[in-house]
This record gives structure tokens, C-alpha cells and sequence, in this order.
């Protein structure tokens, strides 16, 4: 990996914190009060991205109320947040480094920083850019292009680190660098060949040797 880069835009979800699996619990937890037992692969292939063909397939949910009790389950769970391996000591050791940190998520400000508290890891980054800071969000560039403006970053020295499409395509959009995750707990999740076909400039599959990989 580039020597080059001195500061870090990380995503949130899915890339440090597993709340991928959060919601997942969150979408079960609901859909078993409807008597709807659905194996995992099954409801994030049909209830996480693709909303309106969820409501064709289930036209006995009331997607409405049913999202938002999905929310509140969430919400009500942080304390059982967890995050990726390694991603306490990959942040502590670029801190060290003096690497800038930034955060970019389209979580809600107030979701984020109850898990940011949950694993203690807010104190790493310079800025944090929240789903409802920006106007429009991921695929749009508009989180990273807020976050490298406030943070005073340079593109040109700036890698954004994310676990989807739509980090990829956003980072493409901004002009900066791109590092792909695809660490063995998203594969329930994600297509992992699909993903590598957005073309980012990296890929890792441990964060535990991210900061490694960066500083060697």
C-alpha cells in the first residue's frame, strides 16, 4: 500500500462496527413476532438493500411500522454492539503514527455516538460526519468530500477505508483513494465478487493488518 497517505476516512458500519449483525438480530427479533422464521442468508438478501421488492415478496408486513420497530430494537441494543477484530489496536496504533482519523456513516448522530461510547472508540477520530449531517448520502460523495473540507484533509494523501458499493463509488466520485474490507463476517451480507468489481484501489480482509499494511 501507498506510504503517501496520512489520513484515514473509515466508514462505520460494516467496517468497524458490526452493526450489519446488529440490524440482522433486529430484523429476526421483529419478524419472528409475525411468525415469519427466516434463516439469516435469507433476510439480508431480502430485507436489507432492496426495500421495495421486500414489500412485494411480503405483502403481509407493514413495512412502515415494522422498520421503524426494527430501529427501536437496534437502538435499544447498542450495548450489545461489537466491533471488527482488531480495530481498537489498528486506530491506537495510526494515532500513534500520526495518521488523521475521520468517520464517515449514514447513521444517525445520535445511533453513532451511542455506539461510538458502546466501544470506546470516538476518541480516535478528528471528525466525525453522521447520515444526518449531509444532504444526500453514500453513493453521493458529499459525506467524504464534508469530511476531508472539515477535517482539512488532501485528497491526494487521503484513503477512504469502506465495506460496500456504495463507499467505493462515493470514494471514486471524491477523488479519493479506496481500500475494500471483506472480512469473513460480512460474506452473510455482501457478494464479495461483486464488491471487488467496483475497482478499489485496496483490499483487506483483517483489520488487524491494516495499519501493518499502510505503514510498512
Amino acid at each position: 500500500m501507498d506510504k503517501r497517505f496520512s489520513s484515514i476516512i473509515f466508514d462505520w458500519d460494516g467496517t468497524l462496527a458490526m452493526t450489519l449483525h446488529l440490524w440482522l438480530a433486529g430484523y429476526r427479533h421483529e419478524l419472528k413476532k409475525l411468525d415469519c422464521n427466516l434463516s439469516d442468508q435469507i433476510i439480508a438478501d431480502d430485507f436489507f438493500y432492496e426495500h421495495d421488492k421486500a414489500a412485494v415478496k411480503y405483502p403481509a408486513v407493514d413495512f412502515g411500522p415494522f422498520n421503524e420497530r426494527v430501529r427501536t430494537h437496534v437502538l435499544s441494543h447498542v450495548q450489545q454492539l461489537q466491533t471488527y477484530p482488531g480495530a481498537h489496536e489498528m486506530l491506537e496504533k495510526l494515532e500513534r503514527h500520526d495518521i488523521k482519523l475521520s468517520l464517515v456513516s449514514s447513521s444517525s448522530r445520535s445511533l453513532l455516538k451511542e455506539g461510538l461510547e458502546r466501544t470506546g472508540l470516538g476518541q480516535f477520530f478528528q471528525t466525525i460526519v453522521a447520515g444526518d449531517d449531509v444532504m444526500r448520502h453514500k453513493p453521493d460523495p458529499e459525506p467524504f468530500n464534508q469530511a476531508v473540507e472539515v477535517a482539512g484533509f488532501s485528497k491526494d494523501t487521503t484513503l477512504i477505508l469502506g465495506d460496500s458499493h456504495n463507499d467505493i463509488v462515493a470514494a471514486k466520485a471524491a477523488g479519493i483513494a479506496s481500500c475494500l474490507f471483506l472480512p469473513e463476517e460480512n460474506e452473510l451480507f455482501y457478494d464479495f465478487e461483486k464488491l471487488r468489481s467496483t475497482n478499489p484501489d485496496y483490499c483487506i480482509e483483517d483489520l488487524n493488518h491494516f495499519a501493518e499494511v499502510l505503514l510498512s
